[in-house]
């Protein structure tokens, strides 16, 4: 199965990979800046978005996932954007395949092991699946588990109600929900990627502390961690 994906501009391809609950849209906008300069490849990871689902979900078969679409599409010396889950998985195919990958941008998330803060927004979903008939209800229920409207509104960006009138996520919320402990644990570190590397960490985020920059050089020898303040 061959992972869905919108394709835009010319020249040399960048892979972006977007987080947990997120797809392709996510990065439009930005996606479409950079299309002036690169043959763009915006994907929808499984589980996520028009890709297909499947109960097993890890960074191992993320990353295959990744390389069977690089395969499909013969694409050579490509870069990556991975944000959060599309992180992970970026630096997971970058331990596997690392000979055409050129350049490994990593947004907002480290290669180690978090903390599970995930459990009020999934069972705030599923009441949204349970109770909601309106796009307004869903954002009434969810509010009672996640009390930041950004948040609420980027969950509910997958949100619809189906042809038999029932509200559905596009992302698979059985198989997240199930697989959430393997997306919050740390990588298969059986590799180094020696290729260029950049870590982007917001300022006000927690995800990339100092405390991390020990991990990445080891894995990452050629990295740079740029902080955007504010």
């Amino acid at each position: 199965m061959i992972l869905s994906a919108t394709i835009l501009g010319s020249g040399d391809p960048l892979i972006i990979l977007h987080g947990l609950f997120g797809d392709s849209k996510n990065w439009n906008s930005i996606a479409k800046e950079l299309s002036s300069d690169f043959e763009v490849h915006l994907i929808d990871q499984r589980n996520h978005g028009n890709s297909f689902h499947h109960p097993e979900h890890n960074y191992e078969v993320l990353a295959n996932d990744l390389h069977h679409y690089i395969n499909k599409y013969s694409l050579k010396h490509y870069s990556i954007i991975g944000h959060s889950m599309g992180g992970k998985v970026a630096m997971q195919f970058s331990f596997m395949c690392p000979d055409e990958l050129q350049n490994l941008i990593i947004v907002d998330i480290a290669p180690k092991e978090y903390e599970n803060e995930h459990s009020e927004i999934l069972e705030g979903l599923q009441q949204v699946v349970l109770e909601s008939n309106s796009r307004k209800e869903a954002q009434n229920i969810l509010m009672h588990y996640v009390k930041d409207m950004t948040v609420v509104n980027f969950l509910l960006k997958g949100f619809y109600i189906s042809d038999e009138k029932k509200p559905k996520f596009k992302f698979n919320l059985q198989a997240l929900e199930k697989n959430i402990t393997n997306l919050l644990g740390p990588l298969k570190k059986h590799n180094t990627f020696n290729g260029r590397t950049y870590f982007l960490s917001g300022s006000e985020s927690n995800y990339i502390q100092p405390s991390d920059s020990k991990d990445i050089s080891k894995l990452f020898p050629r990295n740079k961690i740029i902080t955007i303040n504010n």
